[in-house]
């Protein structure tokens, strides 16, 4: 005799909710990360004990992080050092501007100090580490200064106000900046819900929905005159 497979009914009945929490999952938005992986790569000469080595990573609002990553200690030549680092506050990369590598020498004597490279990892949800910014910093410090990275354009940061994502278009709706919010662009940016007009009229930018017989009116820039042959 053959007996049917039958889903028992409490995994029937949690078939919805699970649905419900795996969309939710795919829309939701990117995380901000508590976590950061420095990764130091040295040059020919050593870092001295109590030198002072900080990462500065710049926000948009003039917000700096100041995160130590040398406590007193010596880095030997030549070498790769990797510092965990854990944040205050989590920090969303998209508002990040700028990061840099501060150094301060322990003795004014102190020969400049090589940055070959200096990475700053982070990742999202257990996803394979991506650098900060996609950049990889390096260079030399005489005594005291600091390395960074090129400013971030103003169109590629994270929004601060609904004027930062206005299209200056009316007929695709109202944009708004809310970067948490399922859906977002990557500047945190939201698009706006599409006017609809009622039947047989269109809508026109800063004119609002218009029937046939006003759109007629709408006069028609001419044409640009052909250019003269020389």
């Amino acid at each position: 005799m053959i007996v049917p497979v039958t889903t028992p009914l409490i995994s029937r009945a949690l078939l919805p909710i699970l649905a419900a929490l795996a969309l939710c999952a795919l829309n939701a938005p990117a995380l901000a990360v508590g976590h950061l992986t420095v990764r130091i790569l040295t040059g020919p000469e050593p870092l001295l004990a109590g030198s002072d080595v900080e990462l500065r990573i710049y926000e948009v609002g003039g917000k700096v992080r100041r995160i130590p990553l040398a406590h007193g200690e010596s880095w030997l030549r030549d070498s790769t050092r990797v510092i965990p680092v854990t944040l205050n506050d989590s920090l969303d990369p998209r508002s990040v501007s700028r990061f840099g590598i501060y150094y301060r020498a322990a003795q004014p004597e102190s020969a400049p100090w090589e940055i070959v490279a200096a990475d700053v990892e982070i990742s999202h949800n257990g996803d394979s580490p991506q650098r900060l910014l996609d950049t990889s910093l390096s260079g030399v410090i005489a005594r005291q200064g600091e390395l960074s990275t090129p400013e971030r354009s103003a169109g590629s940061l994270l929004c601060v106000t609904d004027a930062d994502c206005d299209d200056h278009r009316t007929c695709n709706g109202v944009e708004r900046c809310a970067p948490r919010t399922p859906g977002a662009d990557a500047r945190g940016c939201v698009r706006g819900t599409p006017v609809v007009c009622p039947v047989n009229q269109v809508c026109s930018e800063s004119r609002g929905c218009l029937g046939p017989a006003a759109i007629k009116k709408i006069p028609v820039a001419p044409a640009p005159a052909p250019a003269s042959p020389r």
